[in-house]
């Protein structure tokens, strides 16, 4: 080394370190060599979706190079892949499909609402709506009163509709044949269902408006339009068919008797009926115990009992015969009600 050399040289020796060495090797604990690492694959697509997904960056995304100085967040990555297996394309557009066809949360965030309840009964009719409650009544049998509780009540009007229903389903109950109905055994096993039908239907009926709560005006007129219809079920060849229709006709009789006394009973009470009304259910009654040749001849009877001096007749008995007879019989007759 020359003289005129600005810098002293240092003495070596075995105890000194050079100081070039001992930067390099803090370099080497402080920068690992990377030129021969590969970052892992879903690190690198991690970072380029991030990029992609940044919605308020104008910059266009960047491919990451191998031969770059890792960072923390590339630390955090390699750790977490590590602990789970890697991510492909296909994977993550699976997961995002399966978010948006997911019904809890769209209906969560408002996106699909529940149909309104009563447009979903608005488009049943009323078969399926009397097996919707029927099946709700029997999984929940306590619901049954609060249900009949919020039931309208049988109106003349409803009920005549309901009848004037079975009544056609029976007509069409009948086979066919090019001589119109027949009166056999065979079309009777066609028609029974039917006639069940309509007779149970008649005597329920005929339970609710003969009870004490319905006004007597509203129960004389279901009795005559009940009583209509029982005279129209089909009379049969084999006259043990013909009992379900005189059954009928009997317990018909017998409410018309319970309607008379109840009607009475309000009379003592201070309810007067006018005459006019009380003409009008005679007319009925004497018309269906002619028809039936006198099948509602003791109804009659006490009607005229509890009634009769409202439209001013009185009722004889003569020793030939038993039987009730009045002063002018054919009042009754005269402009007979025909059947509904």
């Amino acid at each position: 080394m020359s003289d005129h050399s600005p810098c002293i040289p240092v003495p070596r020796n075995s105890h000194q370190t050079n100081i070039f060495q001992h930067n390099s090797a803090f370099r080497q604990l402080r920068t690992p060599d990377i030129s021969h690492q590969v970052m892992p694959m879903s690190s690198r697509f991690t970072i380029r979706e991030r990029s992609f997904n940044n919605a308020g960056s104008t910059e266009t995304p960047k491919v990451v190079g191998c031969k770059r100085k890792p960072s923390e967040h590339d630390n955090d990555v390699s750790m977490s892949d590590s602990r789970s297996p890697p991510s492909s394309p296909k994977d993550i557009h699976q997961d995002m499909d399966r978010e948006f066809y997911n019904p809890a949360k769209r209906t969560k965030t408002g996106s699909f609402k529940d149909f309104p309840f009563n447009k979903l009964l608005a488009t049943l009719d009323k078969p399926q709506l009397l097996t919707l409650i029927n099946n709700l009544v029997d999984t929940h049998p306590h619901l049954q009163s609060e249900i009949a509780s919020n039931i309208p009540r049988p109106t003349i009007q409803s009920v005549t509709s309901t009848l004037n229903g079975l009544e056609k389903r029976l007509q069409e109950s009948f086979p066919y044949t090019k001589w119109g109905p027949k009166e056999d055994d065979y079309s009777f096993n066609r028609v029974k269902p039917a006639i069940v039908e309509m007779k149970n239907a008649i005597l329920d009926y005929a339970a609710h408006f003969t009870s004490p709560e319905e006004f007597p005006t509203t129960t004389f007129t279901f009795l005559h339009l009940a009583t209509s219809y029982a005279q129209r079920l089909p009379n049969w060849g084999n006259n043990l068919h013909n009992e379900l229709k005189r059954d009928l006709l009997t317990k018909l009789a017998d409410d018309w008797k319970k309607a008379i006394n109840s009607a009475s009973s309000k009379v003592s009470e201070g309810k007067i009926y006018g005459q006019l009304v009380v003409s009008e259910w005679a007319k009925n009654l004497a018309q269906h115990n002619n028809d039936t040749n006198g099948n509602f001849q003791e109804a009659f009877d006490t009607f005229v009992e509890k009634f009769g001096w409202i439209i001013e007749i009185q009722k004889t008995t003569t020793s030939s015969n038993s039987s009730s007879h009045f002063t002018n019989p054919m009042y009754y007759y005269s402009n007979p009600v025909m059947p509904v």
